[in-house]
């Protein structure tokens, strides 16, 4: 047979490759096995089977061509007409020579690595083509495929003067498309970290097929077979007035060692206002993934993927003296996280302990906050932190804490202060002083009135005579003769409100 065959380990083929095109050269021997180099035999080619391999006359009369069309076992007889009894039967099995065994049904976003055994005399490996780039692309040096589209298309590899093999792909639209969460993934996603969700387009627990090498590998990176799907995310109840898509971003990828794609999730740095919100109230994400160049609607099923929105306190910092040695603080988290907090103190001198745990909703713990001695900051102002942290998902906040020392104002040196400066830091007590003079000098100018005024202003004006002095020359109130002529103890006695003076009667 020629050409001759060679592989790369120099292994044996078990059988033709398919679609190849080999010439036999039939020989006559003797019975001592050696070859006739002339006769007269005129030669006939037959096989069982024309649907398997086709069969041609050769060049000369020894020689016969097949061409191999389909997989399958074929049997070749060669006899002689003049001699009938002389005739020979060989096999010709017929196999693939491109792997790997597609057993099930090749889907949009399968990814290929497809190989063969087949070299050149040199050693060195054919080149790789597709009858339809837009269904299935391959990379014409290493053999990579992505199966882009639905479709059937044919793929060959060949040496070039020295064979050409084929494959025959059909390459159809996935039914689903299926996220699920890693085992390995860690519980819940934090800022800065990432959780990945595998992808699996179809019923196949991967998407890479074939066994595919280092080179390979790195062609399929190169190739960002990601591009093909894309991935959503929302929150699982709708319960926050902003979307997912303002904390969380959502990358497709894929990854070549478990041969699947992903979808990358990461939670961005958060506002006070969104960590507090996300701290509120619980929920998950939902995440699904999608191919947007499928023409039909598959089936999605997405994957919950909790978060932890990280911690929260309702300061943003912490003053302390020795006039008020005591502060709280709350500090919001996740349940997992609360029950193994840790706190740390940047100095001796201040120092946080448990007052309330609350693991319902929203979930917190209030720590009491205060001064280890009371002459803390009597040196100069103490800044120092309190850090709240957990061990298990490596999340922390830290809350500046100042100590300032109030000295004594009693007098002046160094434990004291003037009286003005008590007085102008106690604004309570100059308001309350202010209000206590006003209020005061209130109540006297009412006395004062009450007391000394004129008790003439006090008669009743009914009683008073309305005769003027020019009429009445009796009206005793308006002579002042008349007045000090008055008895002295009737001078000394008050005015009665119901006299009047004497008048003659007409």
């Amino acid at each position: 047979m020629s050409p001759v065959l060679h592989t790369q380990h120099k292994e044996a083929l078990a059988a033709l490759p398919l679609g190849m095109t080999v010439t036999f050269t039939v020989h006559f021997h003797d019975n001592s096995g050696d070859i006739f180099h002339a006769h007269n035999s005129v030669l006939n080619f037959a096989t069982n089977r024309d649907d398997f391999v086709q069969i041609g006359k050769g060049a000369v009369n020894n020689t016969c061509i097949i061409r191999t069309v389909s997989v399958g076992l074929t049997l070749l007889r060669v006899w002689d007409v003049e001699h009938p009894g002389l005739s020979d039967f060989v096999p010709l099995s017929v196999l693939q020579a491109i792997t790997p065994e597609l057993s099930g049904a090749v889907v949009v976003g399968d990814i290929l690595c497809l190989a063969s055994v087949l070299i050149s005399l040199g050693g060195i490996s054919g080149t790789w083509s597709s009858t339809a780039n837009n269904i299935l692309y391959i990379d014409p040096k290493t053999g990579v495929a992505v199966a882009r589209d639905a479709g059937s298309v044919t793929v060959y590899y060949e040496i070039a003067g020295h064979l050409k093999t084929f494959k025959e792909i059909v390459v159809s639209t996935p039914q689903k498309i299926v996220a699920r969460r890693l085992h390995s993934a860690q519980t819940s996603i934090q800022e800065a970290t990432a959780s990945r969700v595998t992808v699996s387009v179809g019923d196949k627990s991967s998407n890479l097929l074939g066994e595919c090498s280092p080179a390979q590998r790195e062609v399929i990176e190169a190739f960002h077979p990601e591009s093909l799907i894309s991935c959503q995310l929302q929150f699982k109840q709708d319960v926050f007035d902003f979307p997912a898509r303002d904390v969380f971003t959502v990358e497709p990828g894929f990854d070549a060692t478990l041969g699947q794609y992903l979808c990358s999730v990461t939670m961005h740095r958060l506002t006070d206002k969104q960590l507090k919100h996300l701290n509120m109230k619980k929920t998950s994400l939902a995440v699904t993934a999608s191919i947007p160049s499928s023409r039909t609607t598959l089936e999605k099923v997405g994957a919950e993927v909790p978060f932890s929105p990280g911690l929260y306190a309702n300061q943003a910092e912490i003053l302390l003296s020795n006039h008020y040695t005591s502060s709280e603080v709350k500090v919001f988290g996740a349940v997992e996280i609360l029950e193994n907090l840790e706190v740390k103190s940047g100095s001796p001198a201040v120092l946080a302990f448990v007052k309330e745990k609350s693991f319902g909703l929203p979930s917190f713990i209030t720590y009491t906050v205060g001064v280890s001695y009371p002459t803390a900051g009597s040196q100069g102002p103490l800044s120092t932190a309190l850090t709240f942290s957990s061990p298990a998902t490596n999340q922390a906040i830290t809350i500046p804490v100042t100590v300032a020392f109030v000295m004594d104002r009693r007098g002046p040196g160094p434990y004291g202060a003037s009286i003005l400066s008590h007085f102008l830091d106690s604004y309570q007590v100059m308001f309350f002083t202010f209000f206590a003079l006003l209020a005061g000098t209130a109540v006297t100018i009412i006395a004062y009135h009450t007391v000394c005024a004129p008790r003439e202003l006090a008669s009743p004006l009914a009683l008073t005579p309305r005769a003027s002095p020019q009429h009445s020359p009796h009206y005793l109130a308006s002579s002042p003769a008349t007045f000090n002529t008055l008895p002295p103890g009737r001078k000394a006695s008050p005015p009665s409100g119901l006299w009047s003076p004497a008048y003659a009667s007409h």
